[in-house]
């Protein structure tokens, strides 16, 4: 197994079969342990909205409409309860996903959904350690590492994301993607480059948040690519833009498609409205310049005054809340919450303008918290869940119900600190590895790029939407992830000196 050659037996097809097997398995522990899968209260909206794609191409039955419910932070763009008129389609939950559900829900195969999740958490993992240890550590084998790493992501809230009915898991996929083309690109075969743009394809068509991510991982990756250097040097952040441009064209086609079929328009939930309301710097904004008719928003500002519950002021109530002490944009007429929804970005800019310091501010302390929160609290399903799902078939072995770890949840209170623990230790060791004396300087961008993606979903999660412990656990288990890698190449520098791959000028492992 000390082989520099890679012709150790672990190298063979057979022992990289055992490795994949085992890497699966671990991955879907949390799915066995719980006797089925994990949900939320969105995974209702998704199913609701694939039934309905379903009978709009004449496979099913139309799907009955869903009782609008408020919902905790952390729905997201996702939440039961969106605009719904005539007029309008809500463009806040992703049609691809919504038609993947609803696909597998058709054939009573739910199941096959979070195999799928596995499967695609899995290639992204594996794709750098691939490149990686063919680079700087061939002895090592690929799958091998690839178990390493899944085995410590696996203590922490991995396998609650691969068991979860939710894009979630896409999330670190495309961060892995990114950093992966960022640090390789330029020796990467042409079938690698080919299943890094499938896996970051999939993953931007999939979720609203994760086309924000592969937007902002334009300048972040063409930063990075250009201090790595090399003759490819543009290659990455070219692609990166083209994964961003595929996202905005699926959204412009599914806007089309609405337009053409359904005689409607796409509108999307204003997040970003109700974000900046919560913050204060857009409160601030709408007292000052309200009532003014020539401001769609000043519409959700005197809904907003309904109500002296200081409640009605944070961001998940003012989008989804429908009671008269709690709701605002809810409560305003279906043309009204078309303007603002339609507004937000005019809005947000307007704020920016009035308030760029404090704008600003806001932004930084809701990545920051968003940053801290990583418990896997929110991919347990709770019975107000249940009620959404009230017997609605699709999963093969069982019906949508809290399962073994949902109905006992005392374990979840010495578990979280306990990862907590596990990813603070990880994240040392990445930064250790970072700057540890010989470490390749494509393996420390790889690394960068990492930490600087679950910075970049911090920031579209917290101060976009609402900071929430679901949108930080689903990314954090990147840490011990790559907390195995880093460990993995500082064991091989001492054979990669001796092997001669060393740059002596630059005192570092080319």
């Amino acid at each position: 197994m000390t082989d520099t050659t890679g012709s150790s037996w672990v190298r063979g097809p057979m022992a990289s079969l055992v490795f994949f097997l085992m890497a699966l398995a671990l991955s879907l522990w949390v799915a066995f342990a719980n006797g089925q899968t994990l949900f939320y209260y969105d995974t209702a909206a998704y199913l609701e909205r694939g039934e309905t794609m379903l009978a709009d191409f004449g496979l099913q039955k139309p799907a009955p409409e869903p009782v609008a419910v408020a919902v905790p932070p952390g729905s997201g763009a996702e939440a039961v309860g969106a605009m719904k008129d005539d007029d309008s389609v809500d463009g806040s939950r992703s049609p691809v996903y919504s038609l993947v559900l609803g696909l597998f829900a058709h054939f009573t195969a739910l199941e096959g959904v979070i195999l799928a999740n596995a499967l695609l958490a899995l290639m992204a993992i594996w794709l750098p350690a691939r490149i990686a240890l063919r680079l700087y550590a061939p002895a090592i084998p690929p799958w091998g590492l690839t178990l390493a790493a899944v085995a410590l992501s696996a203590l922490g809230s991995y396998a609650f994301y691969v068991a979860f009915l939710m894009p979630d898991i896409l999330a670190p996929v495309l961060l892995l993607v990114a950093a992966t083309l960022v640090a390789f690109a330029g020796r990467m075969t042409f079938g690698e480059l080919a299943l890094a743009m499938f896996l970051a394809i999939t993953a931007v068509s999939n979720h609203l948040s994760h086309q924000a991510i592969a937007m902002l991982l334009i300048p972040v990756s063409l930063v990075v690519s250009l201090i790595v250097g090399g003759r490819r040097k543009l290659l990455a952040p070219t692609l990166i833009a083209v994964v961003a441009l595929v996202g905005a064209g699926e959204q412009a086609l599914f806007r089309k498609a609405v337009q053409t079929v359904k005689k409607a328009d796409v509108v999307y939930l204003p997040f970003i409205t109700a974000r900046l309301v919560q913050d204060g710097v857009g409160y601030d904004y709408l007292e000052t310049h309200c009532p003014n008719d020539a401001i769609a928003t000043c519409k959700l500002w005197e809904a907003l005054q309904l109500s002296d519950d200081p409640y009605r002021l944070t961001a998940t109530h003012i989008v989804f809340e429908t009671s008269e002490r709690l709701g605002s944009f809810r409560r305003l007429p279906q043309d009204d919450q078309r303007r603002v929804a339609g507004a937000q970005f005019r809005f947000f800019f307007d704020v920016l303008r009035a308030y760029p310091v404090g704008t600003t501010m806001a932004f930084l302390k809701n990545t920051l918290t968003q940053a801290r929160m990583n418990s896997v609290d929110m991919t347990l399903p709770k019975d107000t869940i249940i009620a959404k799902f009230d017997g609605a078939p699709g999963l093969a072995f069982t019906e949508f119900a809290l399962g073994r770890l949902a109905q006992n949840r005392v374990w979840l209170e010495p578990v979280t600190p306990a990862q907590q623990t596990l990813y603070l230790v990880s994240l040392v060791l990445v930064l250790a590895g970072m700057v540890w004396p010989g470490m390749p300087g494509r393996f420390r961008a790889f690394l960068a790029m990492v930490l600087l993606g679950i910075l970049v979903n911090a920031f579209v999660c917290g101060g976009v939407s609402q900071p929430a412990t679901r949108y930080g656990a689903r990314v954090i288990w990147l840490l011990p992830a790559m907390a195995v890698f880093a460990l993995a190449i500082v064991r091989s520098l001492p054979a990669l000196r001796q092997s001669g791959y060393y740059d002596i000028t630059r005192r570092t492992v080319r």
